[in-house]
């Protein structure tokens, strides 16, 4: 991973001229946190919206993984980029050319305010015997991928604050990738445990009622940022900040995250860097 990144710094160390967007547009790019054909639908509908807004045509791109992601913003091969709280604050540190756009913002299932914060979640089948994070030694358990906020950064955190080690503590630790797929290896019993975003628990349970329970849940977690590349001209980016404030929480993106992913799609809010200061203080970023 320390290779990975010693790339992406030597490419964001180069001199960056920015320029407008190119005759092909604007390209969003968005990291594979779910299944990628239903990402690149929703993500679909928050281009045509861009693009409406801009005038300019806006293409979709779902990268391989976190580290394309940040390597393509780097080089400006994508111009925007929906990025999770621990990338973000990677890219930015990593990559001085990027700048913070806009926070996603979601309607809490429980209280029903719109917040830039979720949470990440330990969750086990109902029946498993599993009541406390105690409980967890010697079972299997499910993270996400090593660069995932809500999928390993935030629980890893959890679990190793309540004395556990995942590495010497629990019988096997699977990275499955996709929170989609740690809820199916849950419900076939092939995982004891795992971490979910708060979001993709309420609609997990919402599909498939009490069959999951939850053992433990992270400090608040700030949402996804947008950020975009130096290599975008300050007046598309300003435009593309206005529109991403402007939408209505209503728009056909919001209706879309919620109905294929649970998600209760608020719009975005303009914040600063500084929301993303948490995270930084937990993994030691600047």
């Amino acid at each position: 991973m320390l290779k990975r990144w010693m790339v992406l710094l030597g490419l964001a160390i180069a001199w960056v001229w920015p320029v407008a967007a190119s005759a092909d547009g604007i390209k969003l790019g968005a990291f594979p946190s779910n299944d990628p054909d239903k990402l690149q639908a929703v993500m679909l509908d928050l281009g045509d919206y861009l693009s409406e807004k801009t005038g300019q045509p806006v293409e979709v791109v779902i990268t391989r993984d976190y580290a394309e992601l940040a390597t393509r913003l780097a080089e400006g091969s994508l111009d925007i980029a929906w990025l999770g709280a621990l990338n973000y604050v990677r890219v930015i540190e990593d990559v001085p050319s990027a700048r913070y756009l806009v926070t996603y913002v979601n309607r809490a299932v429980s209280t029903g305010t719109v917040a830039p914060y979720y949470r990440s979640l330990i969750v086990t089948q109902a029946d498993s015997g599993i009541e406390t994070l105690a409980d967890l030694k010697g079972k299997r358990f499910a993270f996400t991928d090593l660069e995932s906020t809500s999928g390993y950064a935030y629980p890893n955190h959890l679990l190793r604050t309540h004395g556990i080690d995942p590495d010497r503590d629990l019988a096997k630790v699977f990275f499955l990738k996709r929170h989609d797929r740690i809820i199916d290896a849950l419900l076939h019993g092939s995982v004891d445990a795992g971490a979910l975003a708060d979001e993709v628990y309420f609609g997990a349970r919402k599909r498939y009622g009490d069959k999951l329970r939850v053992v433990a849940e992270s400090d608040p977690i700030p949402m996804v940022a947008i950020a975009s590349s130096g290599h975008l001209d300050a007046e598309t980016t300003a435009r593309l900040e206005q529109a991403f404030v402007a939408m209505p929480s209503d728009h056909p993106f919001c209706l879309h995250m919620s109905k294929v992913f649970g998600w209760h799609a608020a719009g975005f809010q303009k914040h600063s860097d500084a929301l993303y200061d948490s995270v930084r203080a937990v993994y030691g970023r600047r």
